[in-house]
């Protein structure tokens, strides 16, 4: 994964899943930890590569690997990323069996600080937002996962309002998401919080432009390096067409950008002062063969799934 991204030019914080069952690549959780730390040291100085910590939740990694995770990110200062309060039943489990929230299982463990990456945070208390607050972690917001898997919706305006750092990401693609369009999420984040308040003010266009850049910066820990176009900062930036009808007539740029634009539109990619992506063309990659190897995976899983 690591060396596809820095074949394709783009940047990645990466992590293999680290999990408390086998794996493809690994037999436990033990044998993960200890592939991970072999990744980290080898891509922990790369220009693109920022090697994370990844354990995949509470519910699925045991206690003590969750604590062997957070000691190695600790011990490289590299992120770790975690799913918390995604889903109801996670968080009616925990309160069931634990009597603790998700985050107050992780506070507990002592694996929460200002490293750490929540993706989702949909069942979170007041108390469990003043805990992701005192230890400085980011949530990663994913509005079209949690729609598509009717998780629920994040009370991210009143993180925000808390002062918790969030974040937009898209999940992945194992059926919570079918693309990486980080507009769409601008534009169902947005409108997901003005309903689920009733309010149309809340969540205005440039603050969700803000957490899709800035705001995701900062919650890798990145915010010195991208997430804005400033002066020292790597040049990882993109160029968008206005010369099209969903553009027109333009009002503010900003309500243009997370409610209008579409990846189509993205004319030019940047990352690291190189340019990847020129007039809608990828420079980087064979597009074509890698559809076609594409379509030959999805074949070969459908007929294993088959048989």
């Amino acid at each position: 994964e690591a060396e596809t991204a820095k074949e394709a030019g783009v940047r990645g914080v990466l992590g293999e899943t680290v999990i408390g069952f086998p794996s493809p690549d690994h037999k436990n959780w033990q044998e993960t930890i200890a592939a991970t730390e072999k990744y980290i040291e080898r891509f922990r100085n790369d220009d693109l590569i920022v090697p994370a910590v990844a354990p995949h939740a509470i519910y699925t990694t045991p206690d003590e690997a969750l604590v062997a995770a957070h000691r190695l990110a600790t011990k490289y200062n590299v992120p770790l990323l975690i799913h918390l309060a995604e889903m109801k039943k996670e968080r009616d489990d925990a309160v069931r069996v634990r009597k603790m929230t998700p985050t107050e299982v992780l506070d507990k463990l002592g694996v929460l600080d200002g490293r750490v990456v929540a993706a989702h945070c949909i069942y979170e208390t007041d108390g469990d937002l003043a805990i992701l607050k005192r230890h400085g972690t980011g949530v990663a917001h994913c509005p079209s996962s949690n729609t598509k898997m009717a998780s629920g919706v994040a009370r991210v305006a009143e993180m925000l309002q808390q002062g918790v750092t969030v974040g937009l990401g898209t999940d992945g693609f194992a059926g919570s998401n079918d693309t990486a369009d980080l507009m769409l999420e601008m534009d169902l984040a947005a409108k997901l919080q003005k309903i689920t308040t009733m309010d149309p003010t809340v969540l205005p266009a440039e603050q969700v432009v803000a957490m899709a850049t800035i705001g995701g910066a900062k919650v890798l820990g990145m915010e010195k390096e991208i997430g804005s176009l400033e002066a020292g900062k790597r040049a990882d930036l993109i160029s968008v067409s206005l010369d099209v009808p969903n553009a027109k007539p333009l009002y503010n740029v900003y309500s243009i950008l997370a409610y209008a634009m579409k990846p189509g539109d993205v004319e030019d990619v940047f990352v690291n002062g190189r340019e990847v992506v020129s007039a809608r063309r990828v420079l980087t990659l064979n597009a074509p063969e890698i559809y076609r190897k594409a379509e030959e995976y999805r074949e070969g899983i459908v007929t294993g799934l088959q048989q």
